[in-house]
């Protein structure tokens, strides 16, 4: 009899955890239709929000990831969400995502899901909460394809 109660106790805290990261994901990312100048309006604002420095990584030629700054000497103001907007020319497809820092720093996998629509691969690019924490909010990375897809990812 108690080991049917434990069960059901677990049964039930992995029910109301799957229900919250449901939840999370449906308000983390939207998935909209927009032809090629709204998108490249929609990035120019973002990035006009945003310091003027360059971003953080970039990719090379060969695709590989490749660390532009290292992180400054100072205390990093603190940054509490990593936004993330990629277009997909083809389909002319914006997908935005906006994954909380506490949510990232907790569950890197989990926001890997998160992201997932948006061409991001946190593992590839080798991004972690504890990385992004010791920077100001800033552009992370900004890069476009030839055949019009972009990506942009920014801490605030």
């Amino acid at each position: 009899m108690r080991t049917r109660r434990v069960l059901l106790v677990l049964l039930a805290g992995a029910v109301v955890g799957f229900a919250i990261f449901g939840l999370l994901a449906y308000r983390a990312v939207s998935v909209e239709e927009a032809a090629a100048p709204e998108a490249l309006r929609r990035f120019e604002a973002i990035r006009a929000a945003l310091d003027g420095r360059p971003p953080l990584i970039a990719l090379d030629e060969s695709g590989n990831v490749v660390r532009r700054t290292a992180p400054p000497v100072t205390s990093p103001r603190p940054v509490s969400r990593l936004g993330v907007l990629a277009y997909q020319a083809d389909e002319q497809r914006l997908v935005t995502a906006d994954v909380p820092m506490w949510f990232f720093k907790l569950k890197g996998p989990a926001a890997q899901y998160l992201v997932r629509g948006t061409g991001l691969d946190l593992e590839r690019l080798q991004i972690t909460a504890s990385d992004l924490e010791r920077y100001d909010p800033s552009v992370v990375i900004d890069h476009a394809r030839a055949n019009g897809d972009r990506l942009l990812v920014w801490t605030e």
